[in-house]
């Protein structure tokens, strides 16, 4: 346990991204902790990156140049004796696990924001033995999947006898920045099959493909495609006798879904598509069309099944006003950190971020950016 009287170090890997940013600003207000920034350059980038921030809690971070790819990483993360490392390089797609190593040995415990499918599931059974040697927690999937989607079916299970499916879908607002890495995330499955549970069984689909229309209460109806993620097989194993599980993300503008769902198509059919290449252009053309959009993004996780031999649905909305969205999915790390950095314990052993944090400990965070969330039933 972490003693309340003294400072907790944390350091943030990839703090001057797109979610890294966000977490540092957020934990920099956090007088029990001792907060470092890393990247590649990291003492240049430092001054005109945060220079938002008031320039007490800007005097009070630290700047490590950490290139998670040099030779000499782990032993240069050691030197920095960290309590704490929040890994927020991405993309986690075909990212090894030398970083969360690389933690464990210096003694730190790990947190991560990955959202790759393949990175989450197999990062417990690779990583739970050296966390557990180690006295330490490596948490994987501290993001909006699976923290939030799952403490969303956690507080809502216990209203059903029988669950049926989980539909979950993201709807970014347009005018939200977007990361190269997060941009480079989404087109790394674009026109892939992958699996998803459906009625009882694995199934081929395609990535950003197949657009369908989706409604939400505060916001303008969209086009939502098939995303893989996490939470495909995640939420299958947590859930024993779910019949769906379905995710989705939904773009704010018809055309530009259209487009990914028209590139995803090529890509399907074999066409030679450089998806890689194709990242920066996207994110470019994207912000072209700032002006057709607006700061509203949303969620939403609904549940379908039965009780006392009744169908029953109910629907868990988010809406989140004047483009704060992208602080969703820096929350669970940050409920972490300042766990840690009160006194409270992580559980020691490596596993998905579920279970872990509660419904409502995300509410009390939304509060504080004005993010409304509610319940309905149909």
């Amino acid at each position: 346990m972490q003693d309340a009287a003294t400072h907790c170090r944390v350091l943030v890997l990839g703090g001057y991204g797109h979610f890294g940013a966000r977490i540092v600003r957020a934990l920099s207000a956090e007088t029990g902790i001792e907060l470092s920034v890393a990247g590649r350059g990291a003492r240049r980038q430092g001054p005109p990156t945060f220079a938002d921030l008031a320039s007490d809690r800007q005097a009070r971070l630290r700047y490590v140049d950490l290139d998670t790819a040099a030779p000499d990483f782990a032993d240069q993360l050691a030197a920095q004796r960290p309590d704490l490392v929040i890994h927020t390089a991405g993309p986690f797609q075909g990212q090894g696990l030398a970083v969360a190593r690389a933690c464990l040995r210096a003694g730190a415990h790990y947190v991560d924001l990955a959202d790759g499918r393949d990175f989450v599931r197999e990062f417990p059974t690779q990583l739970d033995e050296a966390a557990r040697q180690a006295g330490r927690a490596a948490i994987t999937g501290a993001s909006t999947l699976p923290a939030i989607s799952s403490a969303v079916v956690d507080a809502l299970r216990g209203h059903f006898d029988v669950l049926h499916d989980i539909d979950i879908v993201i709807a970014p607002a347009q005018r939200t920045p977007l990361g190269l890495a997060t941009v480079r995330a989404v087109l790394s499955y674009c026109g892939l099959p992958f699996r998803c549970w459906i009625e009882g069984q694995w199934r081929q689909v395609v990535g950003w493909r197949r657009a369908a229309r989706v409604t939400f209460p505060h916001m303008a109806p969209r086009l939502a495609s098939p995303c893989d993620v996490p939470d495909h097989d995640l939420l299958v194993a947590r859930y024993p006798g779910v019949r769906s599980v379905r995710f989705r993300a939904a773009l704010e503008l018809p055309f530009l879904q259209r487009a990914l769902a028209m590139i995803a198509t090529m890509r399907a059919w074999g066409w030679p598509v450089p998806m890689m290449a194709l990242a920066p252009v996207f994110a470019r053309v994207a912000r072209a069309f700032d002006g057709m959009g607006t700061d509203l993004g949303g969620m939403y996780v609904a549940l379908r099944g039965e009780r006392e031999g009744r169908p029953r649905q109910l629907r868990w909305d988010l809406t989140a006003p004047a483009l704060h969205g992208p602080e969703i999915p820096c929350l669970a790390a940050v409920l972490l950190a300042r766990r840690l950095a009160g006194g409270g314990e992580l559980p020691v052993g490596a596993m998905a971020c579920m279970g872990i944090l509660t419904l409502g400990d995300f509410e009390g965070a939304f509060e504080a950016w004005g993010i409304r969330s509610e319940i309905s039933e149909d």
